[in-house]
């Protein structure tokens, strides 16, 4: 067959080459598994023989040293009578070195005889560097000739013990004697019936394992003629099929595979068919795409017929532009739910990691093993934070318009292997649409953001002590937020586009002041009643502005200012419900109105206005605190107090960077 080449210009194997190769390799695995199998056979049987004599051994020793204790018992007796009689042929002394020897050997063959009667007790016994296993623990036979044999060792061990210590052949010693001489031979038949209820349960176990290992050869004999039929099958079925369906694209007419038809050949045309199909399609759909998070959300629900995934995320360039990357969407199936969020505020330079090879190359990357893949390389914030959240292989896609690098796509998976060449040719042929339909939405959101940034910057401006005020509160909000995330209050709800929109939004939460009175604005001291009722509408302006914004990014199918409306609108409502515009009261306040409610106060109170000089830090700490549940969410509060070191430290970076406003 011809090889074809892939959008690269590479030449790669057909279909029937890599099912031949497949196929040649399962049937020599096959018979390399059966060579080993018989190997291993040959080698268990060797060790099950050397395991079996030394089970033997052991429980025949038990046998015999009973016998010798009685034996060096009797011995002992007959030592002490000839150190009683006058007519001792031997020395005195001779005769008592032997009386300490007998001695010894019976509390040695005792001390062993004991050693391996525990080790029997526990159902195995020590073998080399390892256990042999004899008995079942739960098995009858084993419990009822165990318990016997310790019970009858339990007392010949005593009066053993009597014989070896006695310094005599009193009337304890002669008691002692009998015993030994009297229980041996019971010690004997319960030793004899363990080491035969032994052997038996070791040769049961090893034809257990024998039948096992024949099962598996027969499978994989069975196996191999399964794989040498089917490959027989698919090299005499007809090539005629797959001519005719080739010849049938340059007609117009859908490919028509025979009724029946299981050649692998014609599965794979068909196949490629869909697959090129499907390209154009989603080619489709990814153009049509309102926003590049819709877009993100259809290549999750789409894509999955050909690539294996639970997660996709994209990383950007902070402000789309030099080295800094930082992620900004991510889908998931719920695989990895916290991965989002944990991926959040992990700022990574790109030339400090191996992605900046993969956009020079501007080609795509398989792992197919992130764990090796860490173990080998210096693991980064990033690379770790995905290993623990379970992802475990990933295709790595940078996204590239013109020669202009904006980011990088990831496929995620929580299975080892689960990418392969198919799956890159695959995203090479659509990776241009992903990337101008995400160019589209940063230029498209960019614009009217920054438009409407600049409303709000002017609205300012308009005071000159509140300059610096939109990146002091977007900065205050947004450790208050980050605080919150990290300490579970409301973590359901602080998503990586909550606090995306959260950042982005939080300055625009005075635009509304473009529309207030400059006598009312730049007053240089309280307002009064009617000036105070005219400072209140600047919320439902502002609100209103940002509302006809959404409105007109709305004719294109976009939604952009929804975060934004609520926080102009609902900043100054209360907790309690004594706020403005609308008197809203506990939850029913959007959350991000509630978080940005509480930045506002504090950059009102610690710096410079108009009316007022700015109040020392703590003393705005202390007022602050006082209106939990009143002025602000109690929850949101708490948070506040749990972390005010954190917002010390802020406060001071600003002092530093803004000293004028202070």
């Amino acid at each position: 067959m011809p090889r074809s080449k892939d959008g690269t210009g590479h030449l790669r194997r057909s279909y029937i080459s890599d099912f031949f190769r497949l196929r040649f390799t399962i049937v020599a695995l096959v018979l390399l598994a059966l060579f080993g199998i018989v190997l291993g056979i040959v080698f268990l049987a060797g060790h099950h023989e050397d395991e079996h004599n030394y089970i033997v051994n052991v429980l025949g020793r038990q046998r015999m040293l009973t016998q010798q204790m009685a034996k060096n018992a009797s011995r002992i007796a007959a030592l002490y009578e000839a150190l009683d009689s006058p007519e001792r042929v031997q020395p005195e002394e001779v005769l008592r070195e032997k009386l300490v020897s007998t001695r010894a050997s019976l509390s040695q063959a005792a001390d062993h005889f004991e050693r391996v009667l525990l080790q029997v007790s526990s159902g195995k016994i020590e073998y080399e560097s390892s256990y042999i296993s004899l008995f079942d623990l739960d098995d009858s036979r084993f419990q009822t000739n165990i318990t016997a044999i310790r019970d009858e060792w339990s007392r010949f061990k005593r009066n053993a013990a009597v014989v070896a210590a006695s310094e005599d052949n009193g009337v304890e010693f002669r008691k002692a004697l009998i015993y030994v001489n009297e229980n041996n031979e019971r010690l004997l038949e319960l030793s004899e019936t363990l080491s035969k209820l032994a052997i038996a349960n070791f040769a049961a176990e090893a034809r257990n394992a024998q039948a096992v290992m024949t099962v598996l050869i027969a499978c994989l004999i069975l196996l191999g003629i399964w794989i040498l039929f089917g490959t027989y099958r698919f090299v005499v079925q007809p090539y005629n099929v797959f001519y005719t369906g080739l010849r049938s694209l340059g007609s117009g007419e859908a490919l028509r595979v025979p009724a029946g038809s299981k050649s692998p050949l014609m599965q794979e045309v068909n196949r490629s068919f869909v697959v090129l199909r499907d390209i154009v399609n989603l080619i489709g759909i990814i153009n049509q795409g309102t926003s590049f998070g819709d877009t993100l959300r259809l290549i999750f629900t789409t894509f999955k017929t050909h690539i294996p995934y639970n997660y996709i995320g994209v990383a950007t360039f902070i402000g789309y532009e030099g080295n800094s990357l930082v992620a900004a969407y991510g889908e998931s199936d719920g695989s990895f739910a916290g991965l989002p969020r944990r991926l959040q505020d992990q700022a990574t330079d790109i030339d400090s990691t191996s992605l900046k090879a993969i956009l020079d190359s501007n080609q795509p990357r398989i792992i197919n093993d992130l764990e090796a893949y860490a173990a080998a390389h210096t693991v980064k914030d990033y690379t770790r934070i995905i290993l623990e959240e379970g992802v475990r292989s990933s295709i790595t896609l940078p996204l590239v318009v013109n020669g202009k690098p904006l980011g990088f796509l990831f496929f995620s998976s929580r299975e080892k292997n689960a990418y392969t060449e198919m799956h890159v040719d695959f995203l090479r042929n659509i990776r241009n649409a992903i990337a101008l339909s995400f160019e589209k939405d940063i230029f498209v959101d960019d614009l009217v953001y920054s438009s409407t940034l600049a409303l709000a910057k002017m609205a300012e401006a308009r005071d000159e002590d509140t300059a610096d005020h939109l990146d002091r509160m977007r900065r205050y909000t947004m450790l208050l937020a980050k605080c919150m995330r990290e300490d579970g209050v409301y973590a359901d709800l602080l998503t990586p586009e909550f606090l995306h929109s959260l950042e982005r939004f939080s300055p625009m939460h005075d635009i509304g002041k473009v529309g207030i009175r400059d006598n009312v604005l730049l007053k240089p001291g309280r307002l009064d009643a009617d000036e105070m009722t005219h400072m209140r509408t600047h919320t439902v302006y502002g609100a209103n502005v940002l509302r006809e914004a959404e409105q007109n990014i709305a004719r294109s199918g976009r939604t952009l200012f929804k975060a934004g409306i609520s926080i102009a609108a609902y900043h100054h409502e209360r907790w309690d419900g004594a706020g403005y515009p609308r008197g809203l009261a506990g939850t029913k306040i959007p959350l991000e109105a509630r978080i940005v409610a509480v930045a506002d106060v504090l950059d009102a109170l610690t710096t410079r206005r108009p009316y007022k000089e700015p109040f020392e830090l703590e003393r705005s700490f202390s007022m602050i605190l006082e209106e939990a549940g009143k002025h602000f969410d109690p929850a949101v509060i708490g948070v506040f107090l749990a972390n005010l070191d954190k917002f010390r430290a802020l406060h001071a970076q600003f002092k530093t960077e803004m000293p004028e406003n202070y």
